[in-house]
């Protein structure tokens, strides 16, 4: 009794203790908007910090903590989060922008907030009325809440003004001003203006100010790709104008007056750009690192159809998945504490004590008690800030938007390979890529004729299927009963059947487990519309339409089939080479061999990155820093005897699109050829001596020694390494995913890199999962064509 009674006082004790442990939220915001290191110094980082700290010291019971997870940058910087969600593995909160409104709420990412916005009115108060239309267009809900609300502002050099002969306080305000201004500031150490890159997600803007649009629902409600108009085909000529050489008034080539830039922070900070387009937000009215007192803000300049500039919002979100009231609570303080005046009063004070109160906007400064700072204030900053919400027009939203850009941006990139080509017909082009690859639209009367297509070419291939499975069991058959009759007198085939199923059935179950059920649950996901979410939809052979009627699927099949043959060509024979020079060599071969092999401990992602900065495309960048030297001194001095122009001494090597393939190829043959190389010096072992010695007695030279003696008893080896390459070669994705990301122009893009890239980009896990049966069905082939010539080998070993 006494142990009971004691036992429970301890209860009792633990029980304050217990009820008092926090609610921690995770959330997934990226590198951008997640809680940043303590260690970050930069001023937005200290702004941000402090309100996630504040937010905790007012809520003692909530913990917030960034989720685990990848994290990636570019086109590919929105994956990761929906890589978490299908991994089961998805944050309490997460950001969401416009792009992705539409996939998330498709997908059943987010939870409705109408019930909790009812109860507390206030939180959607400071909504602008372009982003509020956005919130309610999916289905008159809204299921985000913006914390900071953001408008596209030109931004300038006001010393670089002065410089140049123009008006600091006159900015641009029309294109053909624009291109002026961009080419009288453009001097051999900058540009006159530079877009970030990828340049799509900027382009926009002179497409909204030509009058285009992007995307859009039809009457029915179905959203199709606008881009194919000859308002967006201004666009793209204007965009060609700055970034590409003009011919002047006087027909000398003058220009360009931009480019896009590696890395425009960087550039912007460095002085090489005089004008950039970047975000004005709700708060501070400016987002430059550079001193407020040297740089302007100013409303975009006006196109054919007036000023037009992108806006968007940073929203968070609440999972679909968080079900428990307190923590659901708990997420919803998290949110309006951000989207409120207590986040914007945070982000005053520490504005203000950054020295940055001069960026703040009078509104805030004023209603937090600031009133004596409000004649630092730029006016120009104010009346640009006001005059771009109100011209505001929203980033591209509506179905698998989160990566139309990666449309825009082979656009641009076809538009400065192929400048004689008309921009209607490259914005057609991408209009048909863009309504299948991300918004998925085909045409009813033609999906009709495609079905009827698919259904007569299912029911040969179940034919042959059927044709090809009797033929096997009758074998099959056969051979089972040529395994009974052998048996020895008195063995009953009962037991041996028992004896030889316990045997297999551990391996078999695994095998079953392991690979025969994803693969049967992949076939399913191939004929439905597979959401993560939401519940799965049957499409019967529509992914399989997809699959076949999509020009860049047949781009991918040859792209991979190209991958396989520069593999093969170039480095296939490569570690052949290696092993016998290793194997001759008379000292120092544990040292060699130790340094061919050491590539191959390096993770293939790491090898890429490494390559990727060899392959640098500026002056810099080590590759053409070695072969500038031979292009001055050899390669031009032939090319002007030819009457060829000079080769330029810094080459784009990953974003030429006949040098790209080239280059994503060579670092997996410089990491596998010291592996591959190990392989055949231990098979040079098994080859008798005696039969060398016999050569030589014989007068053979070593050619004929190689060709007559180590390659036939190599030939076992090489097929199976055959067979490894081809099939390695045709999945191969990390290492373009890492240098090219498929482009450019598609120039890279493999098989395996449309599977990922569909399921994890686009969310089309039924498409991609029918393409990825298309792909094991080419390996499949291979592969037993390969294992019917290794079955007629006899492998033996050589004697000591």
């Amino acid at each position: 009794m006494r142990r009971l009674f004691a036992f429970l006082i301890l209860l009792c004790a633990m029980l304050p203790a217990y009820a008092e442990t926090p609610i921690t939220i995770r959330m997934m915001a990226g590198t951008a908007y997640g809680i940043p290191p303590k260690e970050a110094t930069t001023t937005t980082a200290v702004i941000r910090r402090s309100i996630f700290e504040t937010f905790e010291r007012r809520n003692p019971g909530i913990k917030v903590v960034n989720a685990g997870g990848l994290e990636s940058v570019g086109d590919q910087a929105d994956n990761m989060f929906l890589m978490s969600m299908a991994g089961d593995t998805a944050p309490d909160v997460f950001y969401v922008n416009f792009r992705q409104y539409y996939t998330f709420l498709e997908q059943g990412f987010c939870r409705p907030l109408d019930d909790l916005v009812a109860k507390d009115p206030e939180s959607v108060v400071r909504i602008n009325p372009a982003v509020r239309k956005v919130l309610t267009s999916f289905d008159g809900k809204i299921y985000a809440i913006p914390f900071f609300q953001v408008a596209v502002a030109l931004y300038y050099r006001k010393d670089f003004y002065l410089d140049a002969g123009l008006d600091p306080n006159r900015p641009p305000q029309t294109w053909d001003e624009f291109y002026r201004y961009a080419l009288k500031l453009t001097t051999a150490k900058r540009y006159g203006f530079e877009f970030s890159s990828p340049a799509g997600y900027q382009w926009q803007n002179l497409a909204y100010q030509a009058g285009g649009e992007i995307v859009g629902p039809d009457a029915n409600g179905t959203w199709k790709s606008l881009i194919g108009s000859p308002e967006n085909a201004k666009a793209v000529d204007f965009y060609r104008k700055l970034v590409l050489p003009q011919k002047g008034p006087n027909g000398k080539t003058v220009g360009p007056a931009a480019a896009d830039a590696l890395d425009l922070t960087d550039d912007v900070n460095k002085g090489k750009t005089a004008m950039w387009f970047s975000y004005t937000n709700d708060v501070l009215l400016a987002s430059s690192e550079l001193p407020p007192s040297i740089v302007g803000i100013a409303a975009l300049p006006a196109g054919p159809a007036g000023r037009r500039n992108e806006v968007n919002a940073g929203m968070w979100a609440i999972s679909s998945r968080v079900r428990d009231p307190k923590r659901l609570e708990a997420c919803w303080k998290f949110i309006r504490f951000f989207s409120g005046d207590d986040a914007a009063r945070i982000n005053t004070q520490k504005s203000v004590e950054l020295g940055l109160g001069n960026l703040v906007n009078p509104s805030w400064l004023k209603k937090f008690g600031y009133s004596d700072l409000l004649g630092q204030v730029d006016p120009s900053y104010v009346a640009a800030n006001e005059s771009l919400f109100e011209t505001g027009h929203p980033e591209p939203y509506g179905k698998n938007c989160q990566q139309v850009y990666t449309v825009l941006d082979d656009v641009l990139a076809r538009a400065k390979l192929e400048p004689t080509t008309p921009a209607i017909d490259i914005l057609n082009r991408a209009k048909a890529d863009m309504n299948q690859k991300l918004l998925g639209y085909t045409p009813p009367e033609v999906l009709a004729r495609q079905r009827a297509w698919a259904l007569g070419m299912l029911i040969c291939f179940v034919a042959i299927v059927t044709g090809l499975a009797s033929t096997f069991i009758l074998r099959a058959r056969k051979n089972r009963e040529v395994f009974i009759e052998r048996l020895p007198a008195g063995m009953s085939r009962k037991k041996v059947w028992i004896f030889l199923g316990i045997c297999l059935f551990p391996a078999s179950a695994s095998i079953i487990l392991w690979a025969y059920y994803p693969l049967g649950r992949g076939l399913v996901i191939a004929f439905q519309d597979y959401k993560i979410l939401g519940s799965a939809k049957w499409v019967g052979l529509d992914n399989f339409i997809g699959v076949f009627t999509q020009p860049v699927f047949y781009r991918s099949i040859i792209n991979s089939f190209l991958y396989v043959g520069l593999s093969l060509a170039i480095g296939f024979f490569l570690p052949i080479f290696l092993a016998l020079a290793l194997n001759e060599i008379p000292r120092g071969k544990v040292l060699f061999r130790t340094i061919f092999y050491l590539p191959a401990m390096t993770s293939s992602i790491v090898v890429s990155l490494v390559w990727r900065q060899f392959y640098d495309k500026t002056d810099a960048g080590l590759l053409n820093t070695l072969l500038a030297p031979v292009i001055v001194h050899v390669v031009n001095p032939v090319c002007s005897l030819f009457g060829h122009p000079p080769l330029p001494t810094a080459n784009d090597w990953l974003g030429n699109p006949s040098l790209a393939m080239f280059a994503v190829v060579l670092p997996g043959i410089w990491a596998g050829a010291g592996a591959g190389s190990i392989l055949y010096l231990a098979a040079l072992k098994n080859i008798s001596s005696e039969r060398y010695e016999a050569a030589d007695i014989d007068g053979a030279n070593w050619m004929q020694k190689i060709r007559h003696i180590t390659l036939p008893g190599l030939k076992p080896l090489i097929l199976i390494n055959l067979l490894g390459v081809f099939i390695g070669g045709f999945k191969a994705m990390e290492n373009i995913f890492v240098l090219t990301q498929g482009g450019p122009l598609n120039a890279t893009r493999t098989i395996g890199l449309e599977v990922w890239q569909n399921a994890f980009m686009y969310l089309k896990f039924g498409y991609a999962t029918a393409a990825a049966w298309v792909m094991g069905s080419i390996l499949i082939g291979f592969t037993l064509i390969q294992i019917r010539s290794l079955v007629k080998m006899k492998f033996t070993t050589s004697r000591a």
